[in-house]
């Protein structure tokens, strides 16, 4: 139980800080180990055995953070389940997982359907119990008869999280206490998270980045502010009210909360950076940043098979795009189709190595020997190393356009167009076309008047060479986005073979 040893050691050192914030309620560091200890004897005591898998469907709430914790305590594997996702989706899940328990929020019961319930030993409902669970609060009046047993296991499984599912039939990947405890460190120490740090956590559609933030925190000593992602108005009253150290955001939500005229009249004084994961930010939003609140947009890049693999550091963000250096133990490198290493500069796809990666797929050893065999994962991801050692992103392998056998890199050319005056945002996706097998089609969206489809086209023409430069420039005015917040390239690319159609007369 290394992850709830972390947090009792900052409670032992902080016993009266605020750990956690949730609206009007606030708990200490004391409070949140002891009620997390009297949550693992309760969850004990009802039949639930170390290595039982716990699924948990919770908004961000205090609550959640301490079946966290309580999870880790008792050595269960906690599985988080999404709160948009529907019923056949968690019923699939807490299937495939062998879950033997639930915790969910009053007015949520619907969700899991009514066969699925029965057969889980144990239902835990917060607020109003529904039929057929047991009540949250239960556990304040639960005294402990025995002590809470622990695993035979040395480094047990603690979480099990589904991949997107966007390179496959979603996956189950299992963390271990001891790994994701390093992984941890790795990120404080990157980031320079101290004790006086206030983080904003919102909802966020990747469970891991929401556990890992919040023990991030937990483990320096900072207050977590916890709160779903509210209307940007409402994001910049709380963002006053708590003035965070940092903030976690998607780069989706972001975009929303800088064009609201609110983001320029609050104070920014306290703020070291803002944070991005799960998708590229875009040249728009580290400007936006800047100029509105003074300070950087730092992303992070990482996989759900990986956890957290490089970051900007707070002090190296003079390079919009880039992803950063390797932490802790990570070692990355770049191969050809052939798997040979490419020459510094050159696009290649990206492979990683650390002790602390995931331990596999749940319940399926041949999908991990293909996944980590020789030690090494394929994140199918395409980048380039600069000569500082810094790694760009360019795209999923996908993301790579080939046409007529020459390989385009859809995110280059983005770049180059999001720099044209006037262009906040862009997004190149390969279309199929029967002469080149693809053809690169732009995206874009302005933030003023349209600078026209012919001046950007042109614009790119002297910047990139022939074949980079996309057949078509379409203005947007919101981008798709997938249900984890990331820019939906399959309804951009759908939209471009629709409109090419138009435009050669297909349809």
């Amino acid at each position: 139980m290394p992850l709830f040893r972390m947090v009792a050691a900052t409670a032992a050192e902080l016993p009266e800080a605020v750990a956690l914030c949730c609206g009007p309620r606030h708990v200490t560091y004391t409070q949140l180990v002891a009620d997390a200890g009297r949550l693992a004897a309760w969850l004990s005591s009802l039949g639930l055995a170390p290595g039982d898998r716990l699924a948990v469907l919770l908004p961000n709430s205090i609550e959640l953070v301490t079946v966290i914790l309580a999870a880790c305590r008792a050595e269960l594997v906690l599985v988080p389940l999404l709160l948009d996702a529907p019923p056949t989706r968690q019923a699939e899940i807490i299937g495939q997982t062998g879950a033997r328990g639930l915790v969910l929020a009053s007015g949520l019961g619907a969700a899991i359907p009514a066969e699925t319930r029965e057969q889980l030993a144990v239902t835990v409902c917060l607020g109003r119990p529904e039929p057929g669970t047991v009540g949250y609060d239960s556990f304040f009046a639960h005294t402990p008869s025995a002590p809470v047993p622990r695993s035979t296991v040395p480094d047990p499984i603690c979480l099990l999280v589904y991949t997107s599912g966007s390179t496959g039939r979603p996956k189950a990947v299992a963390h271990t206490q001891e790994r994701l405890a390093r992984r941890v460190e790795a990120f404080v120490q990157a980031l320079g998270v101290t004790a006086d740090t206030t983080v904003a956590v919102f909802a966020v559609h990747r469970p891991v980045v929401l556990v890992f933030q919040v023990l991030a925190m937990l483990r320096q000593g900072g207050t977590v502010v916890l709160a779903e992602n509210p209307d940007p108005a409402a994001f910049w009253r709380l963002y006053g009210e708590v003035r965070p150290g940092y903030c976690l955001v998607m780069p989706s939500y972001a975009r929303k909360l800088f064009a609201d005229p609110a983001a320029a009249r609050v104070d920014h004084s306290r703020l070291r950076f803002w944070l991005s994961g799960g998708d590229a930010p875009g040249q728009a939003l580290y400007e936006a940043s800047r100029r509105i609140t003074g300070r950087p947009y730092c992303n992070l890049y990482g996989l759900t098979e990986t956890g957290l693999v490089a970051v900007v550091a707070p002090s190296e963000t003079d390079k919009p795009g880039c992803v950063g250096r390797p932490v802790g133990d990570v070692s990355m490198r770049l191969v050809d189709d052939a798997g040979q290493g490419v020459p510094e500069g050159s696009p290649g796809r990206l492979l990683v190595t650390s002790a602390n990666m995931m331990a596999g797929y749940f319940n399926d050893t041949m999908a991990t020997h293909r996944a980590i065999g020789t030690g090494w994962y394929d994140t199918g991801d395409c980048m380039r190393r600069d000569a500082e050692g810094d790694y760009w992103f360019l795209g999923r392998s996908g993301d790579i356009i080939v046409r007529h056998a020459v390989q385009v890199a859809a995110a280059l050319v983005a770049d180059v167009l999001a720099g044209y005056p006037g262009v906040a945002e862009a997004v190149v996706v390969g279309a199929p076309d029967a002469e080149a097998g693809q053809v690169p089609v732009a995206f874009y969206r302005t933030a003023g008047p349209d600078p026209g489809a012919e001046t950007l086209l042109r614009y790119l023409a002297d910047r990139v060479d022939a074949l980079s430069v996309p057949v078509a420039c379409l203005a947007i005015a919101q981008w798709p986005v997938t249900p984890r917040g990331k820019t939906d390239r399959q309804q951009l690319t759908a939209l471009a073979v629709k409109c090419l159609g138009r435009v050669r007369g297909d349809v």
